[in-house]
């Protein structure tokens, strides 16, 4: 028996000096090797850590070694930089980052995530400084388990990974020159009567808007990812031709130039209507004109729009000419849809809705903003499901249909046409995000 104890001790003993002699060799040959690749991107520099801490776990995490080197104050020189947005391109271990941005003269600009960056813009061209920490965590784990920061020490593995992965972080320090242009580009430089352009202006510092001009109508600017989005409406009426557009930015003016194709609409023959009574018109003036220049909403819809009708036949539609009486009369600026009595009115596309009211000359109207001083108004409902300032969604009941509704989708205050929102072609869906 005790020959037999012996035994089972030296067995031990012997178990624990390979599973020792495997840790300790395991344990040596682990080197800052193993650390992941510090490959960070700002613009289109390559970034250098001056400080990093890495626990890196061994034998599944029963064991952990630590490198680790204290920040120091050398900071990185990108030299100039002329984009006015330069991008940070993080590794795909990267799990958690801060990101503080200083003017030269120490002001802070921008403190957040890589993310909230994303959205940010620097107010003017010149000297900045910026330090960057850039966190491999592991899942639900967070920075708190990391004590003393540029020390470098830190807790024991969480035991959150199985198997468990390298925990730690780079240090970034740099400092750059930024000098940026601004620049406009269009989704297209031809469209036909109806149409919308899509205009994007980027490269420019500051959070002023711009300033769009042009005869084709007013075109408010609303921040998109890196810079601003607006959309230039060329409605049925727009004279066919050369257009000049100016776009003010930071005290630059810009200038361009967008053609308008001429588009056949066409002719439909209409029943004579009664002339609108004045109190009627001043109605409806008081209670829409204001809309058509009203400050513009972020942008909010997103892909196609759908028609308020899911079935109907077209009685008018837009930019053709009315014939009564075998005379020719005006364009129409809208569409006129025959519909099933009863059935849902439908909103074009999310937005907020800015009006829902009885009218004289309209009836039952609801206009319905979606961004960027695109509006749907629609009119002649059977009944109103909506209320001035609810938010719908694309598709979302407003209402219910009489025997017709009249559609108009304006920029601002000129009409475009609706079918090609139905159809995604168009400006309106260039570089949504």
């Amino acid at each position: 028996m005790k020959r037999f104890l012996l035994w089972v001790l030296g067995v031990a003993v012997g178990v624990a000096l390979l599973l020792a002699a495997v840790m300790g060799v395991s344990y040596a040959f682990t080197t800052e090797g193993s650390k992941p690749e510090a490959a960070v991107l700002f613009g289109d520099a390559q970034l250098q850590p001056n400080g990093d801490c890495w626990q890196l776990p061994l034998l599944g995490g029963k064991l952990d070694k630590v490198f680790a080197s204290p920040t120091t104050l050398t900071v990185q020189k990108l030299g100039t930089l002329y984009t006015a947005h330069p991008a940070v391109v993080l590794p795909d271990w990267a799990k958690y980052t801060t990101l503080t941005i200083r003017t030269g003269a120490g002001e802070v600009v921008f403190a957040g995530s890589a993310g909230e960056y994303g959205d940010f813009l620097f107010p003017a061209n010149g000297e900045y400084k910026a330090e960057m920490t850039v966190w491999r965590l592991p899942e639900g784990g967070t920075a708190a388990q990391f004590e003393g920061g540029s020390t470098g020490a830190l807790r024991k593995n969480s035991g959150l990974e199985r198997p468990a992965k390298p925990t730690g972080w780079y240090h970034y320090a740099f400092r750059f020159t930024l000098q940026a242009s601004a620049e406009v580009a269009f989704s297209a430089e031809r469209v036909e009567q109806g149409g919308v352009v899509g205009v994007r202006i980027s490269g420019m510092t500051g959070d002023s808007a711009p300033v769009i001009e042009t005869d084709l109508g007013s075109v408010p600017c609303v921040r998109a990812a890196e810079g601003w989005r607006g959309y230039i409406p060329a409605a049925y009426n727009a004279y066919s031709g050369g257009h000049e557009v100016k776009v003010t930015v930071n005290g630059e003016t810009l200038t361009r130039s967008l053609i308008v194709l001429p588009k056949d609409f066409g002719t439909v023959e209409v029943e004579p209507e009664p002339p609108a009574e004045e109190s009627a018109n001043a109605e409806f003036r008081s209670a829409v004109w204001s809309l058509y220049e009203a400050a513009p909403r972020e942008k909010l819809w997103q892909g196609g729009f759908v028609c308020p009708a899911e079935d109907y036949m077209t009685l008018v539609d837009y930019g053709q000419v009315r014939v009564e009486n075998g005379r020719q009369g005006s364009r129409s600026n809208s569409v006129k849809l025959y519909t099933i009595p009863g059935e849902p009115c439908r909103a074009p596309a999310k937005g907020v809705v800015v009006l829902a009211k009885k009218l004289a000359l309209t009836g039952n109207t609801v206009v319905i903003d979606h961004g960027c001083g695109v509006r749907s108004y629609l009119y002649g409902l059977q009944s109103l499901d909506a209320a001035a300032g609810q938010k719908v969604e694309k598709a979302q009941s407003v209402g219910v249909l009489g025997e017709d509704v009249t559609m108009d989708v304006k920029l601002g205050s000129k009409s475009v046409n609706p079918w090609l929102l139905f159809q995604t072609s168009g400006g309106l869906f260039w570089k949504e995000n």
